[in-house]
């Protein structure tokens, strides 16, 4: 008998069902690859200079299962930060341990990783802004380095695009 351990955070979840976030979005495997290949096919119609920035998606979504992605807009203040603060701690506690904390583009961003069997089987990436936080919460094994730049992607794209607006 063959058994799965899901290596998404429960504390993750037990926060955002304690805390609404402002936004929630869920991506699963067969989602990631799909967008993935809308992105690949716009790239055939556009000018490649616009898209040179832009990671190329299917690299970085290789090994995942599935992202949660959970923004808090306008949670600024101390009792907000305290709250994250526990949340940090809480992830800790499940075993997950900080890969690497630091800023990016302003925002101060914390990955931590959860390993089994010489692998890594989740990680959770939290991230305060000026504006709030957003947390991801991935399972999967994907390469450390990409899960840096699709963190930067998805937080980019919270904040340049009113994500509420683009999902109703």
């Amino acid at each position: 008998m063959v058994s799965f351990a899901t290596a998404q955070s429960k504390h993750v979840e037990r926060f955002r069902k304690d805390h609404k976030p402002t936004t929630s979005l869920f991506f699963y495997k067969s989602t990631l690859k799909m967008y993935a290949r809308m992105q690949q096919s716009l790239q055939g119609q556009f000018d490649a200079e616009e898209f040179s920035e832009m990671p190329q998606l299917a690299e970085m979504i290789d090994g995942i299962e599935k992202i949660k992605f959970f923004l808090y807009e306008d949670w600024t203040s101390q009792q907000d930060r305290q709250l994250f603060e526990k949340l940090t701690e809480d992830v800790r506690s499940e075993g997950y341990e900080e890969l690497m904390s630091g800023r990016v583009e302003g925002n101060q961003m914390s990955v931590f990783m959860k390993e089994g069997r010489s692998r890594p089987q989740g990680f959770v990436v939290i991230v305060r802004m000026e504006t709030g936080y957003s947390i991801i919460d991935i399972e999967g094994y994907p390469n450390v380095n990409k899960i840096m730049k699709l963190s930067n992607l998805i937080n980019n794209s919270s904040n340049s695009l009113n994500l509420s607006e683009a999902i109703k």
